[in-house]
């Protein structure tokens, strides 16, 4: 190749026969462009090339170039392989190229926003998989790798990321098995996707785009190209996420301020209904029992609203005192009682416990015991009854609540307990899927649990434990 060296009068370039006989080269540092011939029998040595060097550009050249030989140079994180002998024009227009792109270079990036960002890249190629995290590295980013598909899926698990780079064949479990295990965490269901794959088949792509992934990216890619999609792809998230806190912030904003005059109506309805206990007319004490009824009830979507915000931004804190949960659970029943008048329900209430005395925050116990009764209650049949148990074992206080269901079975049961998810469409009710969620956190938050048995045919049943 010293004939070709004679072509240019470029400085910055360098030509060589064989990688092994860059060691003796001289001002490698100074250098803008390598060309390697070869065989691709003789690329173990890149690794430390570009490790040394990573501000060199390395080409790879060679008489005979396939497909496999291209995925295993980009493997090396070498993006260019070109036919030998070559055409010194590339080689020129490089350099032409370089000198447009160079004054923009000079304009710093401000990359500061992707600080602490969490991107997961999983590969069973480990060359991949360094490519990808040296080239992230540098935006700040924080980048966890696997090897395993399967090891990637149980931190998907466990911890919140904001992007996934997922290889498509992979040994144990491919990356489409991957991302759907993904999208079934509660951690990452919305979190992007981004397949990088050797397969550029119709078929793939489109698979890949129907599991939900944002990008497909075939092999070999040219890492700049993906750098700056996984930049714009976090970017793009970063501003669903403000919009979406935006609107949360206004949400809990405006129902904060319809607590002080719903409550005020509670109270001054109360204060009615007293009044007419011992009135003769039925009709008017059923109307005002009614409205306390509704008035009680917007009160608890407003509660689960504000429970809602508070709980996802973390700003909830337990105030655990000793109280006794069989009073806490008559309170709830009186609070609810004209809402089961209305309907004709009765309760059936039996305490199996000897002591039911624990440390526990009162107000969110009685609002998962409230959520519940206001759950059973919408949804029993008339002049149906509801039981509740208070039982005991020797570790856990446990409540349970049966209703009759309507008939119409309970899909996926576990998932009842996510946010937003409502039957009331199904039985014809109003409901915003909120009760069981804010139930659940709060029971988790006191080191307990909470389920539905759905066993029964006619019947459902809510359980939830307590610490003793």
């Amino acid at each position: 190749m010293i004939n070709l060296i004679k072509q240019t009068d470029n400085k910055k370039v360098i030509f060589v026969e064989n990688i092994n006989l860059l060691h003796s080269a001289q001002n490698l540092e100074e250098k803008k462009l390598c060309i390697i011939k070869t065989n691709f029998k003789d690329l173990h040595g890149l690794k430390a090339l570009r490790q040394k060097y990573p501000n060199l550009e390395i080409w790879l050249s060679a008489a005979e170039i396939s497909r496999k030989n291209i995925i295993l140079a980009n493997n090396y994180g070498i993006k260019n392989i070109i036919p030998y002998p070559f055409d010194m024009k590339i080689v020129n227009d490089f350099f032409k190229n370089k000198a447009k792109d160079e004054p923009a270079e000079c304009i710093p990036e401000n990359l500061a926003w992707l600080k602490g960002q969490k991107v997961m890249i999983v590969d069973d190629n480990p060359m991949n998989v360094e490519l990808l995290a040296e080239t992230l590295a540098m935006s700040g980013l924080h980048i966890s790798t696997f090897l395993k598909p399967l090891d990637a899926g149980i931190a998907a698990g466990k911890e919140k990321f904001d992007l996934f780079l997922l290889d498509v064949m992979m040994p144990d479990m491919s990356g489409f098995e991957l991302a759907k295990v993904i999208k079934e965490t509660e951690l990452n269901e919305d979190t992007p996707i981004m397949f990088i794959s050797a397969l550029s088949d119709s078929e793939n792509k489109i698979m890949g785009y129907n599991i939900g992934s944002c990008a497909y990216i075939e092999k070999p890619f040219d890492i700049n190209v993906v750098r700056s999609q996984i930049i714009n792809t976090l970017k793009t998230k970063q501003l669903q996420n403000a919009m979406n806190n935006k609107k949360e912030s206004f949400i809990a904003m405006v129902t904060h301020d319809l607590k002080a005059p719903v409550n005020a109506e509670i109270a001054a309805l109360e204060m009615l209904a007293q009044n007419y206990m011992q009135s003769a007319n039925e009709f008017e004490k059923e109307i005002v029992g009614d409205l306390l009824g509704a008035s009680k009830y917007m009160k608890n979507l407003i509660d689960n609203v504000l429970n809602k915000y508070s709980f996802d931004n973390n700003e909830v804190l337990l105030n655990k005192e000793k109280h006794v949960l069989d009073t806490l659970i008559m309170e709830s029943v009186e609070e609810t009682k004209y809402l089961m008048k209305d309907k004709g329900l009765t309760f059936d209430y039996s305490n199996k416990t000897r002591k039911s005395s624990a440390m526990i925050d009162y107000l969110e116990i009685k609002r998962v015991v409230h959520n519940l009764l206001m759950n059973a209650i919408e949804y029993s049949p008339k002049n149906s009854k509801i039981m509740i148990e208070l039982s005991e074992n020797k570790k856990f206080f446990i409540f349970s609540i049966k209703n009759k269901n309507k008939g119409i079975p309970i899909e996926n049961p576990d998932d009842i307990f996510n946010k937003f998810v409502s039957y009331a469409n199904k039985h014809k009710k109003v409901g915003s899927g909120l009760g069981l969620y804010i139930a659940k956190r709060i029971v988790d938050a006191h080191n307990g649990s909470i389920n539905i048995d759905t066993r029964q045919k006619d019947y459902v049943r809510f359980v939830f434990t307590l610490p003793k």
